[in-house]
């Protein structure tokens, strides 16, 4: 009788394997939100304007001198 028990206890359910691969896609899943949000958060380099278009009022402003 003890060694059907130790036998059964050993032998993995299909609900363990599915609880497992629940588990793991949820860890992964937050490792990624994580890692993403983690490289989106972070300042660009390069994120100095170059250009910037003046206020239609300036382009006008030349007239009425």
């Amino acid at each position: 009788m003890a060694s059907q028990t130790r036998a059964m206890s050993t032998q993995v359910s299909s609900l363990d394997k599915t609880l497992a691969a629940s588990l793991a896609a949820f860890s992964m899943f937050v490792v990624g939100y994580t890692a993403v949000r983690v490289y989106l958060a972070q300042p660009a380099a390069d994120a100095a304007v170059t250009t910037v278009t003046p206020h239609q009022a300036e382009l006008w402003s030349g007239l009425g001198r």
